[in-house]
């Protein structure tokens, strides 16, 4: 759709930001025995393994996982059938030595991560593994941070998941650094954990990616507003739908409105449209969103129906199933249950939103938000109109998955 930005553009460091982001912004080659360390293995099972920093052995040698947590590494995946430099290949998120003032080694600075990420990143593309294991938050903050940029890289909330990468074509998979787990005080426990995760990525190895249509085809805008709504209505089916609104909450109603809704009923076609304005219009839809024999689906639940409730009098009817709360159901983790953070830990797909998220926001839950800028700007409201079917689509595509997680279907 004309008017987002590429992907190549979202990622591609500008040339002011290459030169902020560079090794001689971060200087520790300067004071590194082995400066800027390569990559190491032989790659035979094509398994990629992102570390934090070289350690003193390994600023002696050169190599990566040469010190005590290497040997640790070494025996973990040798119990779980891998040989880490026959069948991976290693690097770091930093790749030279990072000490203190005295000389002793110590955790690379979020900066140094991002001045050594394009090495990491280009180590990727030139590998082409099919997993990427990444041990500790450096490994995260370096290749997690490069596509999320919602905050929270925190390694425990990313732990355990398989995030299958479009760009790199990869399963990434996130788990403890072997030092995490031989500090714990309850380390058995961790070490349960670590393994779980361990074996779940070896797993992956054999497990071809996701293969769904891209998103920007799936999705059909119409300003036909009557006709999407009769075709929509049809017995016995599911339905996903979101809307978009002109704020938090809809009691202000003399503010307050739905721009527009999106719906989904297959994996592979959703419809976005503005929101109803007229008689005939408001009724097919709540002779839709009302008809006892169409499951409804949303990411939320409560927000569809109270906005839908409030303004319109539509009590949809009956709901089936919500991505959120099925998400907190499979992983009580906090901030991994939103639609944003799930599309992209099952599906890859990172941020959608960043052209139109800055007309969401709003100061307070009972105030308008700036979305009427887009709704008054043709190209601007088409991206928005793209932005909710991408909503729908995804809650369809991720119910489908969650509802075969909790057994609900085959």
């Amino acid at each position: 759709m004309q008017g987002f930005f590429s992907k190549d553009q979202l990622q591609t460091p500008s040339l002011s930001e290459r030169r902020m982001l560079s090794c001689a912004a971060c200087c520790l080659y300067k004071t590194a025995q082995t400066p800027k360390i390569k990559p190491y293995g032989n790659f035979r099972k094509e398994i990629m393994i992102i570390g934090e920093a070289p350690g003193e052995s390994e600023n002696r040698v050169g190599k990566p996982w040469q010190g005590k947590m290497g040997m640790v590494l070494q025996r973990k995946y040798r119990q779980l059938g891998i040989d880490l430099f026959e069948d991976c290949v290693s690097l770091n998120a930093v790749n030279c030595y990072p000490v203190d003032r005295n000389g002793n080694g110590r955790t690379p600075t979020d900066h140094e991560i991002a001045c050594c990420r394009q090495k990491v990143i280009s180590a990727i593309k030139q590998y082409q593994p099919r997993v990427i294991i990444l041990h500790g938050g450096a490994a995260v903050t370096s290749v997690i941070g490069y596509k999320w940029k919602e905050g929270n890289l925190n390694v425990m909330a990313w732990r355990g998941w398989t995030i299958p990468d479009r760009e790199f074509n990869a399963w990434i998979c996130p788990t403890f650094h072997p030092s995490f787990v031989e500090r714990q005080e309850e380390q058995n426990e961790a070490e349960v954990i670590w393994t779980r995760d361990l074996k779940q990525a070896f797993k992956m190895v054999e497990i071809p990616l996701p293969d769904y249509p891209p998103e920007e085809e799936c999705v059909e805008i119409s300003y036909d507003v009557e006709r999407v709504l009769k075709e929509l209505n049809q017995d016995d089916t599911i339905l996903a739908f979101d809307i978009e609104t002109t704020g938090i909450k809809p009691y202000n109603t003399d503010k307050h409105r739905i721009v527009s809704i999106a719906f989904c009923n297959s994996e592979d076609k959703a419809y976005a449209i503005p929101f109803p304005s007229t008689e005939p219009q408001l009724k097919l839809l709540k002779n839709l969103l009302e008809n006892p024999r169409i499951g409804k689906i949303a990411a939320n639940m409560k927000y569809e129906d109270n906005w839908l409730n409030v303004l319109h009098g539509i009590q949809v009817t009956p709901w089936l199933f919500d991505t959120m709360l099925a998400a907190h159901i499979l992983d009580n983790r906090p901030n991994i249950s939103g639609l944003k953070i799930q599309a992209f830990l099952r599906f890859g797909m990172p941020s959608y939103d960043d052209t139109v998220s800055p007309y969401l926001k709003a100061e307070n839950a009972n105030t308008p938000n700036s979305i009427e800028q887009l709704v008054r700007n043709e190209p601007m409201f088409r991206q928005l109109l793209l932005y909710n079917g991408y909503d729908a689509l995804l809650t369809y595509r991720l119910a489908q998955l969650q509802m075969k997680e909790l057994g609900m279907i085959e």
